[in-house]
């Protein structure tokens, strides 16, 4: 089951690395008068910079609190966040080891961090869960 919850994590999270770079890359930026969502490369013609999302047709007066969301999840924050997920994998699919220590030894704490991390893996794909490979088995 792990192995394949890890090739779904993965591919997810090749997913989000994929969308968060194809999206334009300059640091977001929501300025307090605008509903909107713009780069941070203001120029004399663009005085807030490239729009990013305009939130200003947003209904139920949700445009400024949508613009700060959008710019929460800007695409260096994704890249951070996938660039983590990847290191608990990688934690998981090759544990630490210890040349100073005897391999018993290494294998005794492989074994635990795989089980402590092997916990954590369902949580990490709970955002998922909406999607088409998500396995119900899978859910905490």
């Amino acid at each position: 089951m792990t192995v394949h919850l890890v090739a779904f994590l993965r591919a997810r999270l090749d997913e989000d690395e994929q969308t968060a770079r194809a999206a334009q890359p300059a640091p977001w930026v929501r300025h307090d008068h605008v509903a909107g969502v713009h780069a941070n490369d203001a120029t004399d013609e663009r005085p807030y910079g490239s729009a990013v999302a305009d939130c200003r047709r947003v209904p139920g007066g949700y445009g400024v609190t949508n613009a700060e969301h959008i710019v929460r999840h800007q695409p260096a924050r994704v890249l951070a966040d996938v660039a983590a997920r990847r290191a608990v994998l990688d934690l998981y699919e090759e544990p630490e080891a210890s040349d100073a220590l005897p391999d018993s030894v290494n294998r005794f704490t492989s074994s635990i961090q795989r089980h402590v991390i092997g916990e954590v893996l369902p949580h990490l794909a709970l955002p998922y869960a909406d999607h088409p490979d998500y396995r119900e088995e899978w859910r905490p």
